[in-house]
């Protein structure tokens, strides 16, 4: 059986890693920890524009989705929603509240979310609870109100332990809890109004809520922790587990072993190479640690891992690296304008200049666009294009060229990247 190592454990790793296995690979996933599944809305944002998949060839030819094919887009929206229930189209956006009340387009939403889609003729009430922070239903009402949608604020007295997410989500999960704020909201509903709460229900909880008001029942994402987040990826961990693919937490990938040098003894994880930018942005063959130079085409037979204390070795004949790029750490920015690759020490490509501006709500910063460059099977390649391992793929966060939160679509690239990486490695099989 072929081995594949998936180095991340965000939303584009479980998913390759999952899609991998499918496949009939055996697959280990190395990670430090889970990924910012757990903080997201639990929503998948592909493109935040009316029709996504219209509008995608007019994007940059440096963007991640000029080389992600629509076919791998959809396969791996389809394998997460395999594991993950969610709503919605890849052909057409949905707006959707926020707790302060802007409309937010985005294409794949939980089910607890589908009764908040911003309809003509349709009347919102949107409910707060006492002892929960950082949810004003007023605020929100009145904000969805200026903007045309028939909108009204109450507030419910409900406490729980703490005042965030997580111990309001604990709490109704008591026996009769949910049922008890599901009778609360039926006297203050009006006929025909949506009611609108904050994301603190888990799924089997929202639907007993709703069962019990009469009312449809939608959920308002709020500040993390996320309670659709943390579902989303406690669901992908047990598809995981049921599909028997091994996860090393805590370890992190810290070089590669290539046929070529069998005892990793040129693996990058011993220092973080100097960013070296040219003029069209990208970091120079000079750059990359000593062994690693662009377009060897190597072939890599396992993946260095620190964990408990010692280096152990990951036989590998497969790696999808999905560290998640700056948000993680996977790429780091220094103080001296440097950008590096901390686990493999891949060329970092960034836009040419001043990677950071000082114009809060001007343009999008360059530097949230720096990643990896790929060729179409998403391997890494070099400033030449060619791909420096002939067997890495790297996927998600990693990917450069995309300005993911301006743009809303961070997800459709973990997804689709994923599911084209995965789609190689069924072509060599």
């Amino acid at each position: 059986m072929n081995g594949t190592v998936v180095v991340g454990a965000g939303i584009a790793g479980l998913t390759a890693a999952l899609m991998a296995r499918e496949a009939g690979c055996k697959v280990t996933v190395v990670s430090l920890g889970f990924g910012g599944l757990q903080l997201s809305a639990g929503t998948l944002d592909v493109l935040g524009v009316p029709e996504p998949l219209a509008e995608m060839p007019a994007l940059d030819a440096s963007h991640p989705y000029a080389k992600i094919t629509p076919e791998a887009l959809s396969a791996g929206v389809e394998a997460f929603t395999r594991y993950v229930p969610m709503e919605g189209s890849l052909a057409s956006t949905t707006l959707l509240p926020t707790a302060l009340g802007a409309l937010r387009p985005t294409s794949f939403y939980p089910p607890s979310f589908a009764a908040g889609r911003i309809e003509n003729g349709a009347s919102y009430l949107i409910v707060g609870f006492t002892g929960l922070k950082d949810f004003y239903p007023r605020l929100a009402a009145e904000n969805l109100a200026s903007q045309g949608v028939d909108a009204r604020a109450e507030t419910v007295e409900l406490t729980a332990p703490g005042d965030t997410s997580l111990p309001f989500s604990r709490m109704l999960d008591q026996p009769g809890a949910a049922e008890g704020l599901g009778e609360r909201l039926a006297h203050i509903a009006r006929p025909g109004e949506r009611i609108g709460i904050p994301a603190v229900a888990r799924s089997g909880v929202w639907e007993a809520i709703q069962r019990t008001v009469g009312h449809p029942v939608f959920q308002i994402p709020i500040a993390p922790p996320s309670i659709p987040g943390l579902e989303a990826n406690e669901l992908l961990r047990e598809a995981c587990a049921g599909n028997r693919v091994d996860i090393m937490l805590n370890g992190r990938a810290i070089g590669l072993r290539t046929e070529e040098d069998p005892l990793g003894l040129r693996s990058a994880g011993g220092g973080l190479p100097e960013d070296v930018r040219t003029p069209d942005g990208a970091t120079s063959d000079s750059a990359l640690p000593a062994g690693t130079r662009a377009s060897d085409g190597r072939r890599i037979t396992g993946v260095e891992v620190r964990i408990a204390g010692s280096v152990k070795t990951v036989d590998a004949d497969h790696v999808i690296y999905a560290g998640g790029g700056l948000d993680s750490g996977a790429i780091v920015f220094d103080s001296y304008g440097n950008l590096a690759d901390t686990a493999f020490g891949l060329p970092v490509f960034a836009p040419e200049g001043e990677l950071v501006h000082g114009d809060v709500w001007g343009p999008p910063q360059p530097l949230f666009a720096a990643g990896l460059r790929v060729d179409a099977d998403m391997r890494p390649v070099d400033g030449r294009g060619a791909p420096l391992y002939t067997n890495l793929y790297a996927v998600g966060g990693m990917l450069g060229g995309a300005q993911r939160h301006r743009e809303k679509s961070g997800e459709g690239i973990a997804l689709g990247s994923a599911a084209q990486a995965v789609c190689a490695i069924e072509r060599t099989l």
